[in-house]
């Protein structure tokens, strides 16, 4: 397993050297420029209401499971062989709902989340396209994902400031604090 991310890291190191020979590229972090959109704090808004009121509905079924259970466990002494059994399978198929619930409620929550999302990646996609279009670029790296060990930013151009004015992205403000650390709020905006 080593060997082959070796291999791979290896492989990849010699691809952008020959092609930082070859040609100009421009670099961003794809994933910080998206969570910098306006449409973006919108739509995980609207993800994170959507998430709460699901989550509600899970607690709701979970207790209404605990109710019937502690009931159950408090009566089962009392009760006929069958009717012990009846109770067992509707705690069963109750349990076995409020798991497939859940598993419904992920599925629906991450298709809720590329709906939302790709129109969001597509249009920053089509502005990192006319950003290197129009500085000649012939190709992008995403710094975001992590895969490059070194990029000479001598050669490349960082291209995230350009990508946001042709998304119409307030520039970022930075205002350090008293501990010295840079704060960056949501909306773009000195806090």
């Amino acid at each position: 397993m080593k060997v082959r991310t070796l291999l791979a890291l290896l492989i990849a190191n010699t691809f952008m050297t020959l092609s930082a020979q070859e040609g100009k590229f421009g670099f961003i972090d794809f994933n910080a420029t998206l969570r910098r959109m306006p449409d973006y704090i919108a739509a995980e808004a609207t993800l994170r209401n959507i998430q709460t009121e699901y989550q509600e509905e899970l607690e709701r079924s979970k207790r209404e499971f605990e109710r019937q259970y502690i009931e159950f466990m408090l009566e089962q002494d009392h009760l006929s062989p069958s009717i012990v059994a009846k109770r067992q399978k509707e705690l069963q198929l109750l349990m076995d709902n409020n798991a497939q619930f859940r598993d419904d409620v992920q599925h629906q929550l991450e298709s809720k989340r590329e709906e939302l999302l790709n129109p969001l990646k597509k249009n920053l996609l089509q502005a990192v396209s006319e950003v290197c279009t129009e500085q000649n670029l012939d190709y992008v790296v995403d710094t975001g994902k992590g895969t490059y060990l070194y990029i000479n930013q001598d050669r490349g151009v960082d291209i995230s400031e350009p990508v946001c004015i042709k998304l119409g992205i307030e520039k970022k403000v930075e205002k350090v604090v008293e501990s010295g650390q840079p704060v960056i709020n949501a909306n773009n905006k000195e806090e």
